[in-house]
């Protein structure tokens, strides 16, 4: 126990720390005004966020307040308010004398199967609520499921919860969740919905009778690539449940078991008659400070890479071993469900979002929410390329500043302030609105050209962007490389926008550079700023 002295809001007298996870600290803590013991949450933020993105934060924080304020459901935890001291944001909520599904598991060892399907059945409940108010909790986990001594279950933690469909908070390149339970389609940068949930419950109880993740190789990046492109760890335990959770973590979302056929299957194994135990009870001493699986802010960017790479190694075969077979009989279909079923075939990660075509091969560019926007596509393939040795880059202007990231350097006029779009580099002259994006992917075979390529997602884009209007896509004589500038108008977010992309392969990697500036801007000097960062760009 951490015992400390200090008041929030001048009200909430902390007085022992609860637990701490990737996104703050829970602290037991005294309602002053009420006479109450509370549970408050001091929401802090991984590292490498930046300050943008801790403002992004922290809006989901006050959503959080709002979206649990608007739960009524047994097994989900009861917010009574928000607070803010120093810029940190505080949620106060019912204190749940309880310890956590992970907590159990790591110290008791795993749940019986009817043991799991009681608890499914009562997180269920809490994401049926909040689907029906059009909240989508986004990190069901272990950590997140607290188990009390009466047999209460109660899912909390909305923390980075959002409304379906509501799309006005964004952050720039960050995927936040737990890797180990996070839905295929968000890794892909999908918006999340009642789908995504259920993965991450399928997961849950996964660890909860099996007593360990389904997927984990130890590092957040590995474990998401694993979680969208490999299988789940074989069964040993589950018994009766293996059917409903490979149900639940179908890649898919559209295969996946919905909550009718989740419910009825949970039901099935508890009415099939299979030894039945209470939950573990809540230990007498206080609870410890908690280890809690760690939510993790992760580039996009970062994501797309490492699925990339996973995706062109050699497909390793399962050993034969019988301790990595399934021991669970064929499932017993319940009537009116759907049976389980998983697809074998590795998901693509494509572009996060969306495929483009690019080149001579498949570019992987990242993309947030739904949200697609041009200047992250690079080209793939052509023609035998030259090396870039022996293209040597232009003199940068004096008193320009050079960025270097993966295997690339850009310099760019000292205005330009450093940050990221979808996960990639981005340099941005906030005073013009002047812009310059840098992706890179490696090329593949193919019988496309750049232009022939810039045309096929200037189709994809004009059928997104109806205000889009095609200046001109041609060949670009560029340092002897093959490439191509596409160069149009749209219009995104009430802002006319002029932009150039420029796609080149070198040494067979594809390279984009997409510049972009407010329509009102003079485009004759942008342009100007585009020709020095290009003749200035290192491969």
């Amino acid at each position: 126990m951490d015992v400390v002295e200090r008041t929030v809001a001048g009200r909430y007298r902390l007085l022992d720390r609860l637990g701490t996870g990737g996104m703050g600290t829970v602290w037991r803590a005294e309602d002053a005004v009420l006479g109450r013991e509370v549970a408050v949450k001091e929401v802090t933020f991984p590292p490498g966020v930046s300050d943008e993105e801790r403002e992004v934060l922290r809006e989901r924080t006050r959503r959080e307040a709002r979206a649990a304020a608007r739960l009524d459901h047994p097994s989900a935890v009861t917010v009574y308010d928000v607070a803010e001291e120093d810029g940190t944001p505080y949620l106060v909520m019912e204190l749940v004398d309880a310890r956590t599904l992970a907590e159990v598991v790591r110290t008791d060892g795993p749940l019986t199967p009817s043991q799991t399907a009681e608890v499914g059945l009562a997180v269920l409940g809490a994401l049926e609520a909040a689907h029906e108010q059009g909240i989508v909790h986004r990190d069901v986990k272990p950590g997140n499921v607290l188990l009390r001594a009466d047999g209460r279950v109660v899912l909390t933690d909305f923390g980075i919860a959002t409304f379906t469909g509501d799309s006005s908070i964004t952050s720039t390149g960050l995927l936040l969740g737990s890797p180990s339970y996070m839905a295929p389609e968000r890794a892909r940068g999908e918006v999340p919905g009642p789908p995504s949930d259920l993965w991450s419950l399928g997961a849950t109880l996964y660890t909860a009778v099996e007593g360990r993740p389904p997927y984990d190789k130890g590092q957040p990046l590995p474990t998401l690539t694993e979680v969208v492109t490999g299988e789940h760890e074989p069964f040993v335990a589950a018994g009766p449940l293996a059917p409903v959770i490979d149900g639940l973590l179908e890649k898919d979302p559209e295969k996946r078991y919905d909550a009718a056929t989740t419910r009825a299957s949970f039901e099935a194994v508890l009415a099939a008659g299979q030894t039945t135990g209470t939950l573990p009870a809540v230990p007498a001493e206080p609870a410890a400070a908690r280890r809690t699986e760690r939510t993790a802010a992760l580039s996009l960017g970062d994501v797309a890479e490492e699925v990339r790479q996973e995706e062109q190694s050699p497909v390793a075969a399962y050993p034969a071993g019988p301790e990595l077979r399934r021991t669970y009989a064929p499932p017993r279909v319940v009537p009116g469900t759907r049976p389980a079923h998983r697809s074998r075939t590795p998901l693509v990660l494509g572009a996060l979002g969306l495929a483009f075509l690019i080149g001579l091969g498949l570019l992987l560019s990242s993309m947030l929410s739904g949200s697609r926007h041009p200047g992250t596509g690079s080209p793939a393939g052509g023609a035998p390329q030259a090396s870039a040795s022996s293209q040597a880059a232009g003199q940068a202007p004096a008193g320009w500043v050079s960025h270097s990231d993966s295997g690339w350097t850009v310099a760019v006029p000292p205005s330009y302030s450093p940050g990221s779009f979808n996960g990639f580099p981005q340099y941005k002259d906030p005073a013009t609105g002047r812009t310059i994006r840098v992706s890179t992917t490696a090329a593949g075979g193919g019988k496309r050209d750049a232009v022939a390529d810039r045309r096929a997602q200037a189709a994809m884009f004009a059928a997104k962007y109806p205000s889009y209007r095609e200046i001109s896509i041609a060949k670009a004589d560029y340092r002897g490389w093959e490439a191509a500038d596409w160069e149009f108008t749209y219009t995104d977010g009430g802002a006319a926008l002029h932009a150039l992309d420029r796609v080149f392969v070198v040494d067979g990697r594809g390279y984009s550079l997409f510049f972009q500036t407010h329509a009102t801007d003079d485009w004759a000097a942008a342009k100007a700023d585009f020709d020095k960062i290009a003749a200035a760009f290192q491969p």
